[in-house]
């Protein structure tokens, strides 16, 4: 993410790019996953200077395949295969923009375990038109009571070409508690944080606030455009924007 800082040469948007992929767990469950390409933005600038792909994770086949995604979670086994196929799809969605940087997503549980870290690794490293500066963001590592193990990961990454975000929940206390990790770069998710209200704008800030004390980088995902000037004030770096078309019933 350090490669992330503004750029005047940066264009304001990247062209959308989108692609997905099917699936079926060992439980025989369908899957349907969507990677969607999205602008992050720096906000001291209000350039785009990079690329963050986000993954939607769908059950298929009807009310069946519901309830039977219902019983349970994923196995370790099949959270590695989305994740390898998200990071092989991922990186051409990158490389369709040369000299791009990106972020891409990968489970924890991948991570937890020596062979889905040689795995992501591998598959990331082995490729020479892999995008300058690829970071993966952790989702679920700040759900874990071990974020000693998580920070040990992230400095094994952080020290070869693949740097390491870590996603937490936007709550503060969870944020605070992401210190022991070590991350570089905090991401946190504001499609469920009010900050419309004067109340809900005081505890953005702050939660904000407590996030830049954590990591010298922070990326906030789905942040309503128009709040953007107040988020880099509280101390955000960088944001990928919520977009703002109406709704229709």
């Amino acid at each position: 993410m350090a490669s992330m800082s503004g750029s005047s040469q940066a264009p304001l948007h990247f062209d959308a790019q989108q692609a997905g992929f099917e699936m079926v767990t060992r439980g025989r469950r369908g899957l349907s996953v969507s990677l969607i390409a999205q602008d992050i933005v720096a906000l001291d600038s209000g350039q785009a200077v990079s690329r963050r792909v986000r993954r939607i994770i769908r059950h298929t086949g009807g009310e069946a395949g519901l309830n039977l995604f219902g019983r349970g979670t994923l196995e370790g086994g099949d959270l590695r295969r989305i994740d390898l196929q998200s990071l092989r799809i991922g990186l051409d969605l990158l490389r369709r923009t040369p000299g791009l940087t990106g972020v891409l997503p990968v489970f924890w549980r991948t991570l937890a375990t020596s062979h889905g870290r040689f795995a992501l690794l591998y598959a990331g490293t082995n490729d020479e038109a892999r995008p300058a500066g690829l970071s993966m963001e952790i989702m679920g590592g700040t759900e874990t009571s071990r974020l000693d193990m998580v920070a040990e990961v992230i400095e094994q990454f952080q020290t070869g070409p693949i740097g390491m975000i870590l996603h937490a929940a936007p709550d503060i206390g969870v944020v605070r508690q992401a210190a022991l990790a070590r991350a570089s770069c905090l991401s946190l998710d504001f499609a469920g944080v009010d900050h419309l209200s004067p109340e809900g704008k005081a505890e953005a800030r702050d939660l904000i606030a407590a996030a830049r004390q954590v990591a010298p980088t922070v990326l906030l995902v789905n942040l309503r455009p128009d709040w953007a000037p107040a988020a880099h004030e509280a101390g955000a770096t960088h944001a990928v924007f919520a977009p703002m078309e109406p709704l229709s019933l």
